[in-house]
């Protein structure tokens, strides 16, 4: 008799706990996970060696476990790890792509759309301020050149940040808009990436 296969383990962005742990207890999502911290996004480099020292460990504890990555194309090795054996990815440049779904981040992003997550409008200041190191009229200069408005992506996942939203549009120099976006894009993106790791470990 054969050894059952070994269970699928996840690696995921942070920036995702609230949505991913959403759809695990509502039952849609069956997978353990792991989180790095979102604001290694911000320093590729770091986030490339956390990335790698998880799967390791990952895989040195569960042997023959079936991987997803939970990542937009956020360091420069994500294509090297999403092609290893037993690995899948999920599908998108970035977070705010994964949630959207492609044809709605597209239209949004040709309109000057700057997105802002749950867990990063709360830390708004932190990546603008602390990360990014704008200020003032910097601020609302780099930021009206590119965008033409902010759209917060309302998960469902936490009460609408609306008074740190105000803040963050009044710092930026852009008008705020709210937008209710369903889990299923980022569920889909889920499954397809658990399919995907399924498949290259089969073959």
């Amino acid at each position: 008799m054969s050894a059952p296969a070994a269970p699928f383990r996840c690696l995921a962005c942070a920036i995702f706990r609230r949505e991913i742990e959403a759809l695990r207890a509502s039952g849609c999502l069956d997978l353990p996970v792991e989180y790095l911290p979102s604001m290694l996004h911000m320093v590729p480099e770091r986030l490339d060696a956390r990335l790698e020292a998880a799967m390791a460990a990952t895989r040195k504890e569960v042997a023959g476990a079936p991987l997803v990555l939970a990542y937009g194309d956020c360091c420069g090795h994500m294509t090297d790890y999403e092609t290893q054996p037993g690995t899948g990815r999920t599908q998108g440049i970035n977070c705010c792509e994964i949630v959207l779904g492609s044809e709605v981040y597209r239209r949004l992003r040709r309109e000057g759309a700057f997105f802002l997550m749950p867990e990063w409008a709360l830390e708004w200041r932190k990546v603008f301020v602390g990360q990014l190191g704008l200020l003032g009229p910097c601020a609302r200069e780099f930021m009206q050149e590119l965008h033409t408005r902010v759209v917060y992506l309302d998960t469902g996942v936490l009460p609408v940040p609306h008074a740190t939203l105000a803040e963050a549009g009044d710092f930026l120099g852009l008008p705020v808009e709210v937008l209710p976006v369903s889990l299923d894009p980022l569920l889909a993106s889920l499954q397809q990436a658990i399919h995907a790791a399924g498949a290259r470990d089969a073959g």
